[in-house]
């Protein structure tokens, strides 16, 4: 019986071709919390950072099953050190810095930082979270941005991989 050959490679339907294993876009927040010192009324400032070129793994069920805890990361995010980052206001080009150098810093144009929780730092009440896709909101704070889209994470875990040819952060969220 002849089995008849396939013309080409099959695909999934619905799957993006990008050709990179690195095919999602997110948007980080460094949320601060700034003090007029005039009125005494705190002021919400977003610092908002678009990746391109990361993996976001949503795996809840999967870490659940190999760790027994149910407050398991639900999902990974794996950001190359190399990764294109942009602000999310201007467009213009940021790079990584350090969460205390971030969080110490007066000027915060140009640099991005990932850190677990709230960070205390010279008096600046800071935190991380980001969005999977593209999500520039410079006025909301988080409650309003969960509203608006499904896939919003809080930072839990940030591992550096800094060795061999993939050098990389591996970032767990919930």
């Amino acid at each position: 019986m002849h089995t008849p050959r396939r013309m080409n490679r099959p695909r999934r339907l619905d799957a993006v071709q990008t050709g990179s294993m690195f095919p999602h876009t997110i948007t980080v927040y460094n949320v601060e919390i700034i003090t007029d010192k005039d009125t005494m009324k705190d002021q919400l400032v977003n610092h908002i950072t678009i990746l391109r070129g990361v993996l976001v793994d949503a795996s809840k069920a999967a870490n659940v099953r190999e760790s027994g805890l149910v407050g398991a990361d639900a999902v990974n995010l794996f950001i190359p050190f190399d990764v294109k980052a942009v602000d999310g206001v201007t467009g213009e080009e940021k790079k990584y810095s350090d969460p205390l150098e971030f969080w110490a810093a007066e000027d915060k144009r140009g640099v991005w930082t990932m850190s677990v929780g709230g960070t205390k730092t010279h008096g600046v009440n800071g935190s991380c979270f980001f969005v999977k896709g593209v999500a520039v909101h410079p006025a909301l704070d988080v409650q309003k941005i969960e509203m608006l889209y499904e896939h919003v994470y809080d930072i839990t875990t940030i591992d550096m991989k800094d060795f061999g040819d993939l050098q990389h952060w591996e970032v767990g969220a919930s």
